[in-house]
C-alpha cells in the first residue's frame, strides 16, 4: 500500500502517528482542527478502519476508547492501516456542549447527502455550505480517497441507556426513471448489507435498526457521518451508542475495545482469536428492532419510570406514570402510560420533567420494515 496522508499525519510502518486535519477557520485567527491519530502494521497492505469519535461534544465514551486503543501493541500486530478522529467536534468537546457554538443545529447532520455534494444546490436562495460542512466535506473525500474498509463512529446515548449499534437503512437507486446518481442497485445494497452485518455480529453488541427509511431522511439520519459513509461511498459503516453521555463508564469502554478489536479481526487485521463481550447487557430478541420514541407525554408533568433500560416490555405493559408537581396523577388510567410495542427499554431521556409532546423513554420495538430501500422521492 502507498503510504496515506491524513491531514498532517503520514503514515510509517511499524508506527504511531499523529497529525492534524484543518476544518473551521476562526474569525479571532486560527482554525479548528481535527486531531488525526494513524497507527499502521509493519504489514502496511491490508485494510483500511476508521474510527472517528466526539462529534457530539458532550460525548466522552469515544475519545477514551480510542486514546486507549490505539498502543505499540496492538501496532505489533497489526496488519493494515486504523485511522482515529478522536473528536470531529473539538469546540463543542472544549465547552461539553453537544454542537459548536459556531453552529445552529446538530454537526452529525452535515457529511455529505448521498450522491450530492456539499456545493450542489437545488435552489438558487438556499443558504451556502457553513465552514464545518465543507471540512466534514473534506474529510468525507479523505476517507473514499483512503481506500477505507469500514468505519465506525463512537457515540453516547441516554442516561443508563444499554451499550448498542445502530443499523441504518440502505438505500438503492429507483431506476432511469427518478434515479439518483451514485446510489447503488438493489443487488448491491443487498451486498452492502450483508458485508455490515457481518462486521455488525463481530462487534457484537446488541444491535438496534435505525428510524424507518422515511423517518430517518427526514431527520437527516442519511447525512450522519455513518449514513452518509454507507449510502454515499457503498463503505461499511455503522453507529456505536456508548451508555451515558457526560459520563465514562470503565465496563462500556472495555467492551467496546473488544468489539473494535473483533471488528479488525473480521477485517483480517488482527490474527488472533475473538474475545468475548464481557461486562455489559447483550439483547438478542428472536424478532428485530428498531429504537422508537415511545411513549410521549400527553400533558406536561412529572414522570416515573416504572421500567428500566434493558428490561424487555409488552404490549400493553405499564411503562412510567405522570403526576403534577404535588405528586398527583396526571391524564387518564392514573397517569399511566402504557407500551403500544413490544420490545425492550433502550434508555431514559434526561430528567424527570416532561413538556406536552416529549418523548418519556426510548424503545426497542418490533421491526418488520426492510433495511433496503429505494431513496425516497
Amino acid at each position: 500500500m502507498p503510504e496515506l496522508t491524513i491531514g498532517s499525519a503520514t503514515t510509517r510502518p511499524g508506527e504511531i502517528v499523529t497529525g492534524w486535519f484543518d476544518a473551521v477557520t476562526l474569525p479571532t485567527g486560527g482554525a479548528d482542527r481535527f486531531p488525526v491519530i494513524i497507527a499502521q502494521g509493519k504489514e502496511a497492505d491490508g485494510p483500511v478502519l476508521w474510527v472517528t469519535a466526539s462529534i457530539h461534544g458532550g460525548e466522552h465514551t469515544g475519545l477514551i476508547t480510542v486514546q486507549r486503543l490505539i498502543t505499540p501493541e496492538l501496532v505489533a500486530g497489526l496488519h493494515g492501516t486504523l485511522i482515529a478522529i478522536p473528536t470531529l467536534n473539538p469546540a463543542g468537546l472544549r465547552v461539553k456542549e453537544r454542537r459548536p457554538y459556531y453552529l445552529d443545529g446538530d454537526p452529525n447532520r452535515l457529511f455529505p447527502e448521498p450522491a450530492r455534494s456539499a456545493q450542489e444546490s437545488a435552489d438558487p436562495d438556499e443558504k451556502p455550505p457553513s465552514g464545518l460542512q465543507l471540512a466534514y466535506q473534506r474529510l468525507y473525500e479523505a476517507i473514499v480517497a483512503s481506500g477505507a474498509s469500514a468505519l465506525i463512529d463512537l457515540h453516547n446515548a441516554w442516561i443508563g441507556s444499554v451499550p448498542f449499534v445502530f443499523r441504518d437503512p440502505i438505500f438503492f437507486q429507483r431506476g432511469r426513471a427518478g434515479g439518483r446518481k451514485g446510489l447503488p442497485t438493489r443487488a448491491q445494497a443487498q451486498t452492502l448489507m450483508e458485508r455490515v452485518n457481518a462486521l455488525l455480529d463481530a462487534f457484537g453488541f446488541t444491535i438496534v435498526n435505525e428510524f424507518v427509511a422515511d423517518s430517518y431522511v427526514r431527520k437527516n439520519l442519511h447525512r450522519s457521518v455513518s449514513g452518509s459513509v454507507l449510502n454515499g461511498a457503498g463503505i461499511p459503516a455503522f453507529t456505536v451508542e456508548l451508555g451515558s453521555w457526560l459520563y465514562v463508564e470503565p465496563r462500556i469502554v472495555e467492551a467496546c475495545l473488544v468489539g473494535l478489536r473483533n471488528v479488525m479481526r473480521r477485517l483480517g487485521m488482527l490474527k488472533s482469536a475473538p474475545e468475548p463481550i464481557e461486562g455489559i447487557p447483550v439483547l438478542r430478541p428472536d424478532y428485530p428492532v428498531r429504537r422508537c420514541m415511545h411513549p410521549y407525554a400527553p400533558e406536561a408533568g412529572i414522570v416515573h419510570m416504572l421500567v428500566q433500560p434493558g428490561e424487555p416490555v409488552s404490549k400493553g405493559q405499564a411503562l412510567a406514570r405522570l403526576t403534577d408537581i404535588f405528586g398527583q396523577p396526571v391524564g387518564e388510567d392514573g397517569g399511566t402510560l402504557r407500551s403500544a410495542h413490544d420490545g425492550f427499554v433502550l434508555g431514559w431521556p434526561h430528567g424527570v420533567v416532561r413538556y406536552r409532546g416529549e418523548p418519556i423513554m426510548v424503545l426497542a420495538i418490533r421491526d418488520e420494515d426492510s433495511l433496503i430501500v429505494p431513496y425516497p422521492a
